[in-house]
């Protein structure tokens, strides 16, 4: 009786202090109608943003996470130092084509396994990554098929047989029908990345009627994308203005972001600076080192917005506030056309909270035509003529060559924010 008193009370001891013992690795977990992410057994919602751009500016503003696209062995050793030192986690790209044709080349699927494997060994015990996101939308191309989905879950299956400790997903768009094949094809993977622009108003309802049960994650999201706005009788996408997007950030990440039970949080775009359709459309920074163009990077209104929303209080400085442009007396849905060498008179109206002083750059570019499509290159367009810079809203300027531009303009307030503004015109 004594022994086995002994034993229970060993049993007892050692059932106490693994029970102290922090829980190792990521899990999601259900929690009534939805589901949480933990991480080394605490609870947390992930406050992410896309791109490794800032990440102290990211951290300081309440961030705890940022998305890669890919990588290498070595260049994610880069990435895990990066997060370290800003106390962030790492939702780790794999990229996969989007060309149904490779899910049926045996070359193509054997450096695949042979690329995941080397990832899954080197980092199967690193603490800062969240998770594997094998693919990003690869049902854009042609890759909405069994043999590519079936070919994901093999390889979420291969990082699981190694890796312990991380979650394996996938990312799409906003696609109810790659939704439903993942359900079918795809059940070893954690949980779902879904990226969504304007369409985010109605994720729930997708998610909701879709085959698929689990978790997701906002793997991207933003302003509303140029293949969702209205275009002029030329074809020019509308952008918004950033005081536009700076309210539709804040409104989408509160009404369908961290509303939603399902949802372990999300990864902002573009939290850095990308030339798609316009300089500004997707970017979050200014440019840096354009020439000619006196703007290093500076934060714009989508920052602030990020900036409250994750801490929910207001942010100790704000960017100027666009209130409105106008070509030749017209906003940008005008569909502005002026003749070769006609006079083309712009202002804007621009405010700031703290009453600071502005600098206005303005700057025309020709119309993009050389087009990247799924995140691949695109040039930035062709300037015409030089940058004015000036104190003064307004400027007076010509175009002596018909075609296709657009009109920005730059109001920084010199404190490291800025907001823009752009109007397409045709000249003819």
């Amino acid at each position: 009786m004594k022994i086995l008193s002994v034993l229970f009370a060993g049993l007892l001891l050692y059932t106490t202090a693994a029970a102290r013992q922090p829980q190792q690795g990521v899990a999601v977990k259900k929690a009534g109608d939805g589901f949480h992410l933990y991480i080394d057994g605490v609870q947390t919602y992930i406050k992410g943003v896309g791109g490794t751009n800032a990440i102290d500016v990211a951290s300081a503003s309440g961030a705890n996470a940022f998305r890669t696209w890919g990588g290498t062995v070595e260049s994610i050793k880069n990435d895990t130092e990066l997060a370290a030192v800003n106390n962030m986690y790492i939702l780790q790209g794999i990229s996969m084509t989007k060309d149904s044709a490779s899910y049926f080349d045996e070359n193509y699927k054997n450096k695949m396994r042979a690329d995941v494997r080397q990832l899954a060994e080197a980092y199967k015990d690193e603490p800062r990554i969240l998770a594997w996101a094998l693919g990003n939308e690869i049902e854009l191309g042609n890759a909405n098929i069994r043999a590519a989905w079936l070919f994901v879950e093999e390889l979420a299956q291969l990082i699981k047989s190694i890796d312990k400790r991380h979650l394996v997903i996938t990312v799409i768009s906003h696609n109810a029908e790659a939704l439903d094949s993942i359900a079918r094809f795809c059940p070893s993977l954690d949980f779902v990345g879904i990226n969504s622009y304007g369409s985010i108003v109605s994720i729930a309802d997708m998610v909701n009627k879709s085959a698929y049960k689990g978790a997701f994650m906002v793997t991207e999201w933003g302003p509303t994308g140029f293949w969702e706005v209205p275009k002029t009788t030329w074809g020019a996408p509308l952008e918004q203005t950033s005081e536009e997007k700076r309210q539709v950030y804040e409104q989408r990440y509160n009404n369908y972001i961290l509303a939603n039970k399902r949802c372990l949080g999300s990864f902002v775009f573009l939290w850095g600076q990308k030339q798609e359709r316009t300089p500004t459309w997707f970017s979050m920074f200014l440019e840096r080192n354009v020439k000619g163009l006196p703007v290093s990077g500076e934060k714009t209104p989508m920052v602030e917005a990020m900036q409250r929303v994750w801490a929910q209080k207001e942010p100790p400085q704000t960017a100027p506030v666009i209130k409105s442009m106008r070509l030749n007396r017209q906003a940008a849905s005008g569909n502005v056309r002026v003749r070769v060498g006609e006079t083309i008179a712009a202002e804007v109206d621009a405010t700031d909270r703290e009453q600071k002083q502005f600098t206005f750059v303005w700057e025309i570019l020709k119309e993009a035509t050389v087009l990247g499509f799924g995140g691949s290159y695109e040039p930035r367009p062709d300037r015409y003529g030089e940058v004015i810079t000036s104190g003064k809203n307004q400027i007076k300027t010509s175009v002596k060559e018909p075609g296709n531009y657009r009109l920005f303009v730059y109001v920084l307030d010199n404190t490291g924010f800025a907001s823009t503004v752009n109007i397409p015109f045709q000249v003819y």
